[in-house]
């Protein structure tokens, strides 16, 4: 009887109701964000706005858009993952060491670290260029750091140990899919070569590191490069691109494609970084640059900071790698900071039109 008298009530037509606020006496402020009558916690709404408004400013920025070559197409909780060396920020883990890998995580990812062009445009006292101290013919900068031409060997030696590594990775992970869930018994198969390689053809250079240095890339224009991946990016198109050649179920295949980045990123600042940091120090001691030298305070003239932080480009770019020809009115492409649309994003997100990205804050993020 209580089903036919609900399934009834859900058919009829019924007028929503409606409180003319008018007409409140014991209440007379109300609250509303862009026209809209807020009836959740205050207090929420103005945290996600806050976070959202520092999200825009954050991808607004040009040094963002240099660094990375499209925000949509990242997938965060991986990337924060590595960042954070898996250990989430709420849980208020600190120590000296965690900061300083933290703190060198970022830089890498966001192209901040001290090459030789940025030390030369901050001390041109000190440093007369901004070679390569690796190769000595090109000029250092965020991108040269990773694809040098004389670290081929080191390239091939990074990502067969890596890919050697993926039939371990999904052991494990199999093993755990099969814990967490009793129903299913996934057997773990490992991909071929040949599958390993399709997949990852939409990374730019990566075919030419796999297969040798004649082999070019399927695509022309690639958004994602060897040296990203180096740099602890994990792009959501290689994950939907390279998760086909495992038969498994896709939660297995984004933790081992995560577990693969993740290496090669850890690889890269052992077998790239450190050897680079070395050299140049190397060379520092040649020419009698102490560090003290360095740490002095500085006020004569600075160098050609035009190129942007860390990054180089030619006279038809802008710091953001566009050429100058894409901007409109000589605004940047992309996103631009913007506080109405900051605010219609969170709107959207309110009003369940859209769902709030991590970058834009979804609370406690479980790590990979």
């Amino acid at each position: 009887m209580a089903d036919a008298i609900a399934t009834q009530a859900a058919r009829t037509d019924t007028a929503p109701w409606r409180v003319d606020l008018s007409l409140q006496t014991d209440i007379t402020h109300f609250a509303y964000f862009r026209g809209q009558l807020v009836e959740t916690d205050l207090r929420q709404i103005l945290k996600q706005q806050s976070v959202i408004r520092q999200h825009q400013a954050w991808i607004s920025q040009r040094r963002t858009k240099a660094a990375v070559a499209d925000l949509e197409d990242v997938e965060w909780r991986s990337t924060l993952s590595m960042i954070h060396d898996r250990k989430p920020v709420h849980t208020f883990f600190s120590s000296r060491k965690d900061t300083r890998r933290r703190t060198q995580r970022i830089k890498t990812l966001y192209g901040m670290l001290p090459t030789m062009n940025a030390m030369q445009a901050r001390r041109p006292d000190l440093y007369s260029d901004c070679l390569c101290r690796v190769c000595g013919i090109q000029d250092e900068d965020n991108r040269h750091v990773w694809e040098c031409d004389s670290l081929t060997e080191v390239h091939r030696e990074i990502w067969k140990s890596a890919l050697d590594k993926i039939d371990g990775w999904g052991t494990q992970a199999t093993c755990a899919y099969n814990k967490t869930h009793p129903d299913s018994n996934v057997q773990w198969r490992c991909p071929s070569a040949d599958a390993n390689i399709m997949g990852l053809s939409t990374i730019a250079g990566a075919r030419s590191v796999l297969l040798g240095e004649n082999e070019s890339d399927i695509i022309d224009d690639l958004k994602w490069r060897v040296s990203d991946l180096y740099r602890g990016i994990t792009p959501y198109s290689l994950i939907q691109r390279w998760s086909g050649s495992f038969s498994t179920p896709p939660a297995i295949a984004r933790t081992v494609i995560h577990k693969f980045v993740s290496d090669l990123a850890d690889q890269a600042h052992e077998k790239i970084w450190k050897p680079r940091c070395e050299a140049t120090i190397a060379w520092e001691q040649q020419q009698e640059i102490t560090p003290a030298q360095k740490r002095a305070a500085y006020n004569g003239p600075r160098g050609d900071w035009s190129a942007g932080y860390g990054f180089q480009y030619g006279p038809d770019h802008c710091q953001c790698s566009c050429l100058l020809t894409d901007h409109i009115e000589g605004q940047c492409p992309g996103s631009v900071r913007d506080p109405f649309s900051a605010d219609y994003t969170l709107l959207q997100c309110w009003l369940g039109r859209q769902h709030r990205s991590i970058m834009g804050g979804v609370g406690k993020i479980p790590f990979l």
